[in-house]
């Protein structure tokens, strides 16, 4: 009865779920929303936390500098947190306007947001800028990013995020994994809700908002905050906008430890904000008074940050251990019974590792023009590329008992916006 229940449970969510293979198929065939030419120049503050990121973050603002927008049209504001190297002094040196913060007790990049907002509020008012934008250290832009971003603002986003690109995708199996989820993001993600006329999730850097939605301040801190700051403004109503023209590139971790150790923080900040917000998204998605397109955000989102992965496999973990344990005590269970059980989750295994290594090839297909990396390369990142996501059920599992602590990423790859797009670094 308890295999029953829970397989209708695993039934239900992913029938509500279907409509992804339609955002899978929109994304994967359809043009990408474009944004016609903005009337207004609008003026942006470029915000940028960093943690003893003296490495990487001179080339970031290397290439604000060269922006195709006017200059002084932008002002770039770093808090330098918790650092013990010359972070701040290079950044003073290329005329950013940087305050250092010393809080160990609250070293997690969301306290660090919410001290250089309460900074500038103070220092020149929040609305000094008509919008602000966060990157990370480690990115590069394109030279047109703030033209193509101004260009989604002035058709009245309230947030848009940009084309996360990655800067070391063909480092190894690692870095390239992160660059082919992200990029099955925008196919998946970003470009069909955009195209359904729905908000999308911000992406932890590469986003912009409107000032407006800063005079309040920052409060999200958790492990996760753009997750956070997703779920608590679509609950609000403010649209989330995707702008594909508005290319950037992040640097992705290049080592196992390191991949593990962050995606345990996401899985549990997305887990913490699926608690805490999950209540808010079924109230608004249950109410008819509602704009539609709140409605089915909201639904998008909810299902979105549902732990989906650990559902399941509990679903199909905890019958199975049932029957092994009941054949036991029954009197005992024989090695074929074993053998059958082991065949089952090998065969289910060796499925799923087939279709995630098919819909990577849909999403390299799709965005190939995007990508350096030498064929050969290519063929075996794809192969491997499925650990990327299998690692998420036990990651899940020890995420419930682990105490997760946000810590940096260390950033080491110092390139150029040239060296990147030439593939020869």
């Amino acid at each position: 009865m308890l295999s029953h229940v829970l397989g209708w449970l695993v039934t239900a969510v992913a029938v509500l779920t279907l409509y992804r293979f339609v955002y899978t198929f929109v994304g994967a065939v359809a043009k990408s929303k474009t944004f016609p030419e903005a009337k207004t120049k609008h003026t942006f503050g470029i915000l940028i936390a960093a943690r003893n990121e003296a490495a990487v973050i001179g080339r970031l603002i290397d290439s604000i500098e060269v922006q195709d927008y006017d200059r002084d049209k932008f002002r770039i504001f770093v808090v330098a947190d918790n650092c013990t190297d010359d972070t701040a002094e290079i950044c003073r040196r290329r005329g950013a306007v940087v305050y250092e913060r010393y809080d160990p007790s609250r070293a997690r990049k969301g306290y660090a947001i919410s001290y250089l907002i309460d900074c500038i509020k103070r220092d020149f008012g929040v609305d000094c800028v008509d919008g602000y934008v966060f990157f990370d250290a480690d990115n590069l832009l394109k030279t047109n990013f703030l033209t193509e971003m101004n260009r989604a603002f002035d058709t009245g986003a309230d947030i848009c995020i940009g084309y996360r690109n990655t800067k070391n995708f063909s480092e190894n199996a690692v870095s390239a994994a992160y660059g082919i989820h992200f990029m099955r993001s925008i196919v998946t993600c970003h470009r069909p809700r955009t195209l359904f006329g729905l908000s999308t999730n911000i992406a932890g850097t590469g986003w912009a908002v409107r000032s407006s939605l800063l005079r309040d301040g920052w409060d999200c801190t958790s492990l996760t905050e753009d997750a956070e700051f997703t779920i608590k403004n679509i609950v609000e109503g403010h649209t989330i906008e995707y702008c594909e023209a508005a290319e950037f590139y992040d640097e992705q971790p290049h080592e196992l430890t390191t991949a593990i150790r962050q995606r345990t923080r996401w899985i549990k900040g997305r887990l913490s904000c699926f608690m805490k917000y999950a209540d808010s998204l079924l109230d608004i998605i249950f109410t008819p008074g509602k704009r539609i397109r709140t409605r089915l955000s909201c639904y998008d989102i909810f299902f979105y940050m549902f732990p989906g992965g650990l559902i399941t496999a509990a679903c199909t973990a905890i019958p199975s251990a049932l029957e092994i344990i009941c054949e036991m005590t029954a009197g005992g269970i024989s090695v074929g019974d074993f053998a059958s059980v082991l065949k089952a989750a090998l065969t289910s295994l060796a499925l799923y590792w087939i279709f995630t290594v098919l819909t990577g090839v849909l999403v390299v297909i799709r965005e190939r023009r995007h990508i350096r990396c030498g064929i050969a390369r290519m063929i075996k990142y794809l192969l491997l590329w499925p650990w990327f996501d299998l690692i998420e059920v036990p990651l899940s599992i020890v995420s419930l008992f682990y105490r997760v602590e946000w810590k940096p990423i260390k950033h080491d790859r110092s390139l150029t916006l040239e060296q990147v797009e030439s593939g020869k670094y």
